[in-house]
C-alpha cells in the first residue's frame, strides 16, 4: 500500500466512526465486510479457478473486464479452455495483486450456480423471491437476529459447502455496506 492508500484508508476508517482525520483521536475497530476480491483471496486459487471456470463465456468476459482486463482470444489459445484457464490465471493474478474487482465474478457465480442455496437462505427469512433472487431489500428489512439466524442454518445444512455459504454471506454484507453476518466470523470459513 502506497502512502496516498494509506492516507485515503485511514480517512476513510476515521469517517467511517466519525472521528476527525489526522486528529489525534483513537481509530476504533469497527467490523467491515470483506471486499470481493479478498474473499477470492481467502478461498484460494483452487476454489477461485473452479468458481471463474463455471460461468458462462459472457459472465467471464465481464468479470475480466470489471477490473480493466482484456477479454479477447489469442493466438495461441487453441481452444476454449485453454482461453478460459488463461483468463482464470489472469484473474487471479490481479487478486493476488489486491486489485479491487470480482464483484462481478461473484455475482455471477451465485446467480449461475447457487441458487439452491439462494433460495435455501431467503425461504428461511422469508423473502419472496424467483429461483434465489430478489428485488426485495432484504438486508435492510429483515431484522439481524433473523439474518443471522439463516446465516447459521445454511453453514450447518448438510449439503451447502460451509466455505460457500459464508462467501455468500459475506458478499451479502460488503454489497449492502452492513456487518449483519459479523458475529458468525465468516472470514475464518473460508479458507479449506
Amino acid at each position: 500500500m502506497n502512502e496516498v492508500e494509506a492516507i485515503n484508508a485511514h480517512s476513510a476508517a476515521a469517517l467511517a466512526v466519525g472521528q476527525i482525520p489526522n486528529a489525534p483521536q483513537r481509530l476504533e475497530e469497527i467490523p467491515v465486510s470483506l471486499a470481493p476480491h479478498e474473499i477470492c483471496k481467502r478461498l484460494g486459487e483452487p476454489k477461485f479457478k473452479e468458481m471463474f471456470l463455471s460461468l458462462s463465456s459472457a459472465a467471464m468476459k465481464a468479470s475480466l473486464m470489471e477490473i480493466g482486463l482484456t477479454a479477447t482470444r489469442q493466438a495461441h489459445q487453441t481452444s476454449l479452455k485453454k482461453r478460459n484457464e488463461e483468463w482464470a490465471k489472469r484473474l487471479w493474478s490481479s487478486v493476488l495483486a489486491g486489485k479491487p474487482g470480482c464483484k462481478v465474478m461473484m455475482f455471477e457465480w451465485l446467480r449461475q450456480t447457487k441458487s439452491e442455496l439462494l433460495t435455501a437462505f431467503l425461504d428461511a427469512v422469508g423473502v419472496e423471491h424467483q429461483k434465489g433472487l430478489t428485488d426485495a431489500d432484504f438486508m435492510k428489512d429483515v431484522p439481524e437476529d433473523k439474518l443471522v439466524a439463516a446465516g447459521k442454518l445454511m453453514l450447518a445444512h448438510p449439503t451447502f459447502d460451509h466455505r460457500e455459504v459464508a462467501a455468500y454471506l459475506l458478499f451479502l454484507d460488503f454489497s449492502n455496506e452492513t456487518s449483519k453476518f459479523a458475529s458468525l466470523e465468516l472470514e475464518h470459513k473460508l479458507s479449506a
